[in-house]
């Protein structure tokens, strides 16, 4: 997985008013449209994969780990507010 500069900027912010250190990426179930990715801010869970990217400690769900590789997590920000966003991910 790749995290844009601008996503890890809104992230960084997230997890310094939360106090934690990690963002976790975790399965959100399948539909018609394939898989669905979960960010959470937390802590690691027994059996997570933990890797840097882009200066952020990130913990892989392992039934995720493999499926997110070529994944980008961007920002998206309009007159509605920001979001992140899975790029490359499959869906509808």
């Amino acid at each position: 997985m790749m995290i844009t500069d601008l996503a890890k900027t809104y992230i960084q912010e997230a997890m310094n008013q939360n106090g934690v250190s990690t963002l976790r990426v975790f399965s959100g179930g399948a539909g018609c449209c394939g898989p669905s990715y979960q960010l959470a801010l937390g802590e690691p869970e027994a059996g997570d994969r933990i890797e840097q990217i882009n200066d952020l400690q990130v913990a892989y769900e392992p039934e995720v780990a493999d499926q997110v590789t070529a994944i980008t997590l961007d920002l998206i920000q309009d007159e509605q507010g920001a979001g992140l966003v899975f790029k490359g991910a499959s869906g509808c």
